[in-house]
């Protein structure tokens, strides 16, 4: 069964690579560097945050800068892929860890840490995460400095991106069903999706609807 698909174009791609340089820069500056309008711009963040490719615009801290804060990567080896999966879940509920990946090789997951202290770090590893069933072996390693940290990505034109429904998260099969929410585009798997989400969201959809008037 085929999966739904957009492509990235050229404005998409410089818009992109302009907010990798700075992400407090307006949409005028962006249209500048760029040399397109400022509507084109705006057009385009809308389409790509509506895909789900630009999730947020967030700042980056310089750990090394903030004092009283431990981090730490943690590889585990789970039984099978399947328990991996479910296990991956379960740690992406904790507050304290911050990023979590599938991996192929020794270990198949790994997962970063924040706590305040190496002893918060200790109890948080032993009472929520050793206590996961189907782990057979963990590595702990502790960050002694971070010496550079970048969420820089290669993004070109015609590069494809995968359609995922805005309300289940399941990767959209065949034809999306779409909502126009203010100036931006939910993509949804199926009807029943499509309807669940008009009800959760019905206040914040009729909002953003009423500013673009």
């Amino acid at each position: 069964m085929r999966i739904v698909e957009a492509n990235i174009d050229k404005i998409d791609a410089m818009v992109i690579n302009s907010l990798m340089e700075d992400g407090r820069k307006s949409f005028r500056q962006i249209a500048k560097q760029i040399g397109v309008s400022t509507p084109t711009v705006e057009s385009h963040f809308s389409k790509l945050m509506g895909l789900g490719i630009i999730k947020n615009i967030v700042p980056i801290f310089d750990m090394n800068r903030i004092q009283k804060q431990t981090i730490a990567f943690v590889y585990l080896k789970i039984d099978n892929i399947s328990q991996a999966y479910s296990t991956a879940n379960k740690i992406s509920s904790i507050p304290e860890v911050k990023y979590v990946s599938l991996i192929v090789g020794e270990y198949n997951l790994m997962f970063k840490v924040v706590s305040d202290t190496p002893e918060h770090l200790e109890e948080l590893v032993r009472s929520k995460i050793s206590t996961i069933k189907g782990i057979e072996s963990s590595a702990l390693h502790i960050v002694t400095r971070t010496m550079k940290e970048a969420q820089d990505i290669t993004i070109r034109e015609g590069i494809p991106v995968k359609i995922h429904c805005d309300f289940c998260d399941n990767e959209i099969q065949r034809h999306s069903k779409t909502l126009h929410v203010g100036p931006y585009e939910r993509h949804f798997c199926c009807n029943s999706c499509l309807t669940l989400y008009k009800q959760k969201y019905k206040s914040r959809i009729e909002g953003l609807s009423k500013k673009v008037i």
